[in-house]
């Protein structure tokens, strides 16, 4: 649906290892999550584009935390050191996707700290997954440029990437359907189940998954059916892992939209 925006060190396959060199080594990867470390340090957990998730630490500075690289969604080139402990250091940080907006615009950094905590808890440590890397990197960079339909972004993302967290329904879509998500397809009724969308939210479903992140301004939704949709979004997560629930900037995106 959108372009890888920039250069990445070669992937390996889906769920292929990758051993993590031992020594010095240069990657790419997205922060999800920093929290600091003593007086001086940061543990910084990175999606990286080769070797999956994996948790480092860094240096900061005591006049300004030395946090300035290390925000959500942020997309870092750095080198880094492996040395006998499973924390590996970080050298030489920069940026390897500049961004205008995230880190100015309320909105949008309110996303971006929503959908990095929430992949922060999806992905798996040290678990390649190149195709889910290039999806997350390139979203990154259409919400930066974006400037309609920023409402509706991280309802689109979270029906994109059901596919790649493998919990994507079947695609028998017809006007009018439900979606069953605990058997992954639409169905003519409600089941008598609980786990599933009405027709109303099966739609809207249908229409984020078949639409790029330029279609957005189109699909006017009331504050209303935003946060119904991601009320259904989340028991739809919810179904397949309680990680959700564990979301802290979940309560903070539903106040703003």
């Amino acid at each position: 649906m959108i372009e890888n925006p920039g250069p990445m060190p070669a992937p390996p396959a889906k769920g292929q290892k990758i051993p993590i060199p031992r020594g010095r080594y240069k990657t790419r990867g997205i922060v999800l999550h920093s929290l600091k470390y003593g007086e001086r340090q940061l543990i910084v957990h990175i999606f990286t584009a080769r070797y999956g998730r994996h948790s480092y630490i860094t240096k900061i500075s005591p006049r300004n935390s030395g946090r300035s690289l290390y925000q959500p969604f942020f997309v870092l080139d750095f080198d880094a050191w492996a040395g006998r402990g499973e924390l590996h250091h970080i050298e030489q940080p920069r940026m390897g996707l500049p961004l205008s907006d995230i880190p100015f615009d309320i909105v949008k950094s309110t996303i971006a700290l929503f959908l990095s905590e929430l992949l922060y808890r999806l992905i798996r440590e040290d678990e390649p997954d190149p195709e889910l890397y290039r999806f997350v990197e390139a979203s990154i960079a259409r919400l930066d440029t974006l400037t309609e339909g920023v409402a509706n972004f991280h309802l689109w993302f979270l029906v994109h990437l059901t596919r790649y967290m493998g919990y994507g329904p079947q695609d028998n879509y017809v006007e009018g359907y439900a979606l069953d998500y605990r058997n992954g397809l639409y169905t003519p009724e409600l089941p008598q189940h609980t786990l599933a969308m009405p027709p109303a939210e099966a739609t809207l479903f249908h229409t984020f998954d078949h639409c790029t992140p330029d279609d957005l301004a189109g699909i006017g939704l009331a504050r209303g059916q935003r946060v119904s949709m991601l009320e259904r979004l989340t028991d739809l997560y919810g179904f397949h892992t309680d990680a959700i629930y564990s979301v802290n900037s979940l309560r903070i995106l539903s106040e703003i939209f």
